[in-house]
């Protein structure tokens, strides 16, 4: 396993050099075996965790804007030495348990700054640790002057080999590791590169699942462009790539694991979904829709099928339509023959004349998005609906087709 830098402003090697047991994983500090007094003036051991954010090949100081001067706590309440709770970590003794990250499990979080940081905050990762430590360990050291923090052990790191190019710092900052892991290492099909589909990818992509594999035959035309997320430039468009080829070249930077294959996906090669965690259908053709979510069913792969029905009024001259995503899951199939368009109607005839808008594709997508999230336990699912249709006129948002136990 490669060693990553230690950025030169971080602290960290300081710390390392004073003997702390210390680990960075998944953008957090991980300090071990540090010494606390319990209620019962026992000497107890426990980890204490800190946000260490990336950005570029910098560490963001604790007094940034993106970190605090806080740490968490996996232990009981720390204490003086006299046994009562040493209130100067924090107003309240109330536990608030979290996860920052994987495999470690924390109770309090602590809120302490030295008079000389009171403005300021702390300038480095090893002010904001040593801190901390000694406030704690100092009254362990009280009942036991040999009890120490600096052990000098060497910890072995546990942070798996990340599928992001660069470090997902929006996760770290916004404290929701522990929720984004719900969709990691999950294998993801998107079935369609065209205007739906690429925004799907574009928000797949930001998560930590292990691979997302695109299936589409068609090439990336000049009028993709407009239907696409980010900006092609000409010597792409030129270049007569696949769609699949286009998009992962754009995204490969951001997220390993993107596979394309430049080909439809039909009876020949269905299988090939078998091994995915989860499908998103992005087509406009009802008989290989009707293909792809049957095969899925059968196979009991959880999916969503994404579609638009978009017109232009002859007399207003304004354009109306609907967004719709199906949700299919163990829990609820025996709606799809009702709400999946699998002939050659004209919804799929209006959306072969391009009608589609980048603002409506995109929408369309988010909702296929988190509805795949709520699947997956990122988001609350309260309603839990198979059927989601988005109305242009009226700007509502209709649920229907509620998972009840019936399948």
């Amino acid at each position: 396993m490669s060693v990553k830098p230690i950025a030169p402003d971080s602290g960290l090697q300081q710390l390392k050099d004073l003997g702390l047991e210390v680990e960075v994983r998944q953008q957090h500090l991980l300090v071990y075996s540090v010494p606390y007094v319990t209620t019962q003036r026992d000497i107890a051991r426990a980890t204490m965790v800190c946000k260490y954010m990336e950005n570029g090949d910098t560490i963001l100081a604790p007094n940034s804007i993106a970190d605090n001067h806080q740490v968490w706590w996996s232990g009981g309440f720390p204490c003086r030495a006299d046994g009562t709770p040493l209130t100067e970590l924090v107003a309240s003794t109330t536990e608030q348990p979290a996860t920052p990250v994987d495999g470690c499990s924390t109770k309090f979080q602590f809120s302490n700054k030295p008079e000389e940081y009171m403005n300021t905050g702390y300038p480095d990762h090893f002010e904001k640790i040593t801190h901390y430590v000694t406030l704690i360990e100092s009254q362990a050291r009280v009942i036991d002057p040999d009890v120490t923090a600096y052990t000098r052990k060497i910890v072995e790191s546990q942070d798996s080999e990340s599928v992001f190019r660069y470090a997902d710092t929006a996760s770290v900052r916004s404290e929701i590791v522990a929720v984004s892991n719900r969709l990691k290492g999950l294998k993801i099909g998107i079935i369609g590169a065209g205007g739906t589909g690429a925004y799907i990818l574009d928000q797949v992509a930001k998560t930590p699942v292990a691979e997302i594999h695109l299936f589409d035959g068609d090439d990336f035309k000049q009028h993709n462009a407009f239907r696409a997320p980010g900006a092609a430039t000409r010597e792409k468009i030129a270049a007569h790539l696949k769609k699949v080829d286009y998009f992962h070249q754009a995204y490969d930077p951001m997220h390993k694991g993107i596979v394309p294959h430049p080909y439809f996906i039909d009876a020949a090669n269905i299988a090939e979904l078998e091994p995915f965690d989860f499908v998103f259908i992005s087509v406009d053709k009802g008989p290989a829709r009707k293909l792809v979510s049957d095969y899925l069913r059968s196979m009991s792969i959880p999916f969503v099928d994404v579609g638009m029905d978009v017109d232009l009024n002859a007399e207003t001259a304004l354009l109306d339509g609907t967004c719709r995503v199906t949700a299919g899951t163990k829990s609820k199939y025996n709606h799809l023959e009702m709400c999946l368009p699998t002939t050659d109607d004209n919804e799929d005839a209006l959306y072969r004349k391009n009608i589609q808008i980048a603002d409506l594709n995109a929408l369309n997508a988010q909702l296929a998005v988190i509805r795949w999230k709520q699947i997956f336990g990122f988001y609350e699912d309260a309603m839990r609906a198979h059927q989601i249709v988005f109305t242009v006129a009226t700007t509502s948002l209709a649920r229907e087709e509620r998972s009840t136990g019936k399948k």
